[in-house]
């Protein structure tokens, strides 16, 4: 008698087993399918704000932000807001450029983040030249 019902009890637990793992497997996939779909929820209200960065072509002049530029002007509120126009040597990656600077500026970092960098508009009034800024002076 004990072998009928070891093997009962084997047929039962197969039964159960098998049983869990197809709730086991429905449940993993309705989980996949939910983190997908919620997934796609957040990156649609993460980017409607984004703006898709400018791409700046070897050979352009930008404008520099002095936002994290220490200059010997007196006072912050002094300094120019944009420098430059700086040249593009290469486009390091999507979001990063490097830029041409002169000599005096050796102790700054020649590669900079895209939101630091404006392009240079070309005026629509004809014989109109704006005159270049002065040579930027970095703090030692």
């Amino acid at each position: 008698m004990e072998e009928i019902s070891v093997l009962t009890q084997f047929k039962f637990l197969k039964t159960h087993l098998l049983e869990r793992y197809q709730r086991t497997t429905i449940s993993t996939e309705h989980s996949r399918r939910t983190i997908t779909v919620n997934n796609k929820a957040f990156k649609k209200y993460a980017e409607r704000d984004r703006t898709i960065p400018p791409d700046f072509q070897p050979g352009e002049n930008v404008w520099l932000s002095s936002k994290d530029i220490n200059t010997m002007r007196p006072t912050k509120k002094l300094s120019e807001r944009w420098l430059g126009p700086f040249e593009v040597l290469k486009k390091i990656s999507s979001h990063a450029y490097h830029l041409k600077f002169p000599q005096q500026t050796k102790k700054v970092h020649p590669v900079f983040h895209v939101s630091l960098n404006e392009p240079v508009k070309k005026s629509n009034i004809t014989n109109q030249h704006k005159l270049p800024s002065p040579p930027v002076i970095v703090e030692e």
